[in-house]
């Protein structure tokens, strides 16, 4: 049976939920424009009504008791945040790969005027002129020699540039954002668990920690897990664990206020591999093996790398990427095979090495040439006199005849079509391409650079839209919309007033019964 003033309880909690959801809406409005802020919201439930343990059945009916404010959660679904912090991870591998190869793009753009193409096509052109010119005035084409060997050493040192830069950005940029993310969210963890414990709210720090979740996410492929803990007198909190998951494989990254950090360490052949220690410095395992870099395979820390270590075709491994040590071996092969064909096609001996036109820098072998270090030899630069040998051909009496074959042998070598591959000597090894050493760096820019940066252009697309997708959905349920907002205060406000009513009436009607009630007679 109800009591006389139970009435009151129930106005009370009325005014009292009200008055929380109208704070609540003020607190949402005013954060409008707050970055990774969370729409929050008042839960309630319903307060049942009093019961005594009775053997029968009372005729009285069950009237409530009425609203008790529980507490004040976040409106988020989870399922979104796994899936927008997975697709941030294939972004940030895509969004890393395509500004690496757009720099590779800038080395063999073929519009350039200080290029490798357009340094191989003045090259020819001086042949060609020097095969039709009725005299041997090397000169030009020494020049032009120059320039197309300086050419070679420019690219070359552009691509050492763009390995440096890419090195610094993944070991002083990415690695250390990402461990003080790692830092940070830890310490979140912490000062969250003691609000919990103490019953306080930690709605804002919650915000703050989720945001670095999001922003970690775009590094590595994460997992993030809560279990529930007992913190004695019966009460339980949840702490958050992050993983960092490659298949069947998980390696912790934070575990409540421990957390982990990655590291490098570079072989002897200049590969990169990535570290995972913590906080003891030893290595985070699965529970077997440490991490190893094929373990990374989403994130831009699996597109560094890629891009770092890995060299396509000429990488044993099958389905390797054609990562920065592709671009500069092929470079290489190319200066090599040039070097040596011009070199052999000038020589008068069997050997092809008595009159080399181009050398290491240093002038002291034939062999070994790269594009780092090509250059005109010492003996054609300081030669005063004809150096190149026009013609192979001798007269019945031994003469050398005025002929320029040898010359034009050369113009046809140079755009004599060939199979390139990994090896040397172009027998065996994987293909590479088939073309000529005058179309080989165009045919590079345009048969491989441009459709591998397509492919990954079109991937991070992709990838982008799918996320802004699942950002927009997010945003949807979890961001503050002033119109709802609105029209919640104006709903809260109502219901205040409904229940401050609601108090007033039974104020009047108890003010009826115990001061107007049975004076009759008095």
């Amino acid at each position: 049976m109800s009591s006389t003033f139970s009435g009151y309880y129930v106005a009370k909690s009325g005014i009292q939920a009200a008055r929380a959801s109208l704070q609540i809406t003020g607190q949402n409005m005013t954060n409008v424009n707050t970055t990774g802020y969370t729409r929050q919201r008042v839960d309630c439930s319903t307060v049942g009504p009093n019961s005594s343990n009775m053997r029968y059945a009372s005729g009285e009916i069950g009237i409530g008791g009425g609203v008790s404010c529980d507490r004040v959660s976040q409106i988020r679904d989870p399922y979104l945040d796994i899936r927008y912090r997975t697709e941030r991870a294939l972004t940030g591998k895509t969004g890393t790969e395509a500004n690496i190869l757009g720099e590779l793009e800038n080395i063999f753009d073929e519009t350039k005027k200080d290029g490798i193409t357009t340094n191989f096509t003045d090259f020819l052109k001086q042949l060609n002129s020097l095969a039709s010119s009725s005299t041997m005035d090397e000169n030009s084409l020494k020049s032009s020699a120059r320039l197309l060997a300086h050419a070679f050493n420019t690219a070359s040192q552009q691509l050492s540039t763009i390995r440096k830069t890419v090195t610094e950005e993944f070991q002083n940029d990415s690695i250390k954002k990402a461990n003080q993310l790692l830092q940070t969210i830890a310490h979140l963890n912490e000062e969250i668990k003691s609000a919990d414990i103490s019953g306080t709210p930690a709605l804002e720090l919650m915000d703050q920690r989720n945001t670095a979740i999001d922003e970690l996410s775009q590094y590595v492929n994460i997992e993030v897990s809560t279990k529930t803990v007992s913190v004695g007198s019966n009460r339980t909190v949840s702490e958050l664990q992050i993983d960092l998951v490659s298949g069947s494989k998980k390696f912790n990254l934070v575990s409540n206020n421990n957390y982990s950090t990655f590291g490098t360490t570079t072989e002897a052949d200049g590969t990169i591999n990535l570290t995972l220690k913590d906080s003891t410095g030893a290595d985070v395992t699965d529970g077997t093996d440490a991490i190893s870099n094929k373990d990374i395979t989403q994130g831009s820390f699996s597109a560094y790398l890629s891009m770092l270590n890995e060299s396509g075709e000429y990488d044993s491994a099958g389905g390797a990427e054609r990562g920065i040590g592709y671009y500069e071996k092929v470079l290489d092969k190319l200066a090599a095979y040039f070097a040596d064909t011009m070199n052999a096609l000038n020589s008068t001996n069997p050997e092809g090495d008595n009159k080399p036109l181009f050398t290491q820098a240093d002038g002291t072998t034939t062999t070994g040439i790269t594009a780092a270090n090509i250059s005109l030899s010492n003996a054609w630069y300081k030669a005063t006199s004809n150096y190149l040998t026009p013609t192979k051909q001798t007269s019945s009496s031994g003469d050398t005849t005025t002929s320029k074959d040898n010359i034009l042998l050369m113009v046809s070598k140079l755009a004599e079509t060939k199979t390139f591959t990994t090896n040397d000597n172009n027998v065996g090894g994987n293909t590479l391409l088939t073309s000529s050493i005058q179309s080989f760096v165009s045919d590079i820019s345009v048969s491989i650079l441009a459709l591998q940066k397509a492919d990954v252009n079109r991937r991070d697309a992709t990838c982008n839209a799918t996320l802004n997708e699942i950002d927009t959905k997010r945003a949807a349920t979890s961001s503050v919309d002033v119109n709802e907002e609105g029209i919640n205060l104006i709903m809260y406000n109502q219901a205040l007033t409904a229940s401050s009513r609601f108090m007033t009436t039974l104020d009047e009607a108890i003010d009826t019964i115990i001061n107007r009630m049975g004076i009759v007679g008095r």
